[in-house]
């Protein structure tokens, strides 16, 4: 049973382990009922230690899905699973698994600060196919891991690379692969990876376009039409950040249209209390990134992402000799 399992990634191996399990068990990959390998064959197979796989079984059994017994092992529960055959689903099985994807993708952001994006890439990682060739490593560096998730991304997304997220924030700079990063951080890297600064690739970023959209759905981008003018209040931490970010944001915001109010703040959840019923708000990728889910999904609120020159991409591509990522 392959996980593929990322030696690399800041998430604990354990826990790579338990989820991996956690999605098979729920999709129905591993029936309820199942013996889970032992602990020395998992750790074998796996290449973990013993105490890795032990931690692995034990945290989902404290999540109900398994159960060690002697001398069966460690066994899928009934109902812990995910359809119970190929012809029908199991009753009410829909919802679980709904449920149970929520949680994951919560406690992912939580506890490790996981944006959607980058779980799913986690997961994903050990069924992509490169031809037997194991894909060339990047790092993309960042203020936050969300953000770096996000542009790490946009990276996969363009070339057939391995790209790990890595904010700037540690105190160690990542192994010995090139690193990404933007000219937001230019002078924060220069002090802080001095031994690795010359190395560094910064590639330029701006606000994602479609925020127009989302914000004046039916007003055309950068088209300035009377009476549409909407308050739109932008919240970040950091006075600098605030006005950098408010900077780039006038550059894409039809004149006219938006009118653009800087809101400083303290507690990310407190961010709905600086605007009216009906404004929208905008927060920065990092602010985003530290917001409740419950804030997430409201509809005022929108993040301000960030993203990668195409132009800038395709050079970087170019000079590491990346295999680019089959059309269609």
């Amino acid at each position: 049973m392959e996980l593929g399992l990322d030696h690399d990634s800041p998430v604990p191996l354990y826990h790579q382990i338990a989820e991996a399990l956690r999605y098979r068990i729920a999709t129905g990959a591993i029936e309820a009922g199942a013996t889970l390998p032992p602990l020395r064959e998992a750790a074998r197979l796996w290449k973990v230690n013993l105490h890795t796989v032990r931690s692995a079984y034990t945290a989902l059994a404290e999540a109900g899905i398994v159960e060690t017994r002697a001398p069966v092992g460690t066994q899928v529960l009934r109902g812990a699973g995910g359809p119970a055959n190929r012809t029908g689903a199991r009753p009410g099985g829909a919802r679980l698994r709904e449920a149970f994807a929520k949680r994951v993708i919560e406690e992912a952001r939580a506890r490790h600060g996981l944006s959607l994006p980058a779980f799913l890439d986690l997961l994903g990682r050990g069924r992509s196919s490169t031809g037997g060739m194991t894909p060339p490593t990047v790092y993309v560096a960042e203020c936050s891991m969300s953000q770096s998730a996000d542009l790490a991304r946009q990276v996969c997304e363009r070339w057939r690379v391995r790209a790990v997220p890595w904010p700037i924030d540690r105190p160690e700079p990542p192994g010995d692969h090139p690193i990404v990063a933007t000219y937001f951080h230019y002078n924060d890297l220069r002090l802080r990876w001095p031994d690795r600064f010359s190395g560094i690739r910064f590639l330029a970023i701006s606000p994602d376009p479609g925020l127009v959209r989302r914000l004046l759905p039916e007003v055309p981008a950068k088209k300035s039409v009377r009476g549409a003018r909407v308050t739109a209040v932008l919240c970040e931490r950091e006075e600098p950040m605030l006005r950098n970010i408010a900077a780039d944001l006038s550059r894409i915001l039809p004149e006219g249209t938006i009118r653009l109010v800087t809101q400083l703040i303290r507690k990310p959840a407190s961010i709905l209390e600086h605007a009216g019923s009906h404004q929208p708000v905008l927060v920065s990728p990092r602010v985003w990134g530290d917001l409740p889910e419950s804030i997430r999904e409201d509809p005022s609120v929108h993040e301000v992402r960030y993203v990668f020159q195409s132009t800038d991409l395709e050079a970087l591509g170019r000079e590491f000799d990346w295999p680019a990522k089959q059309e269609g």
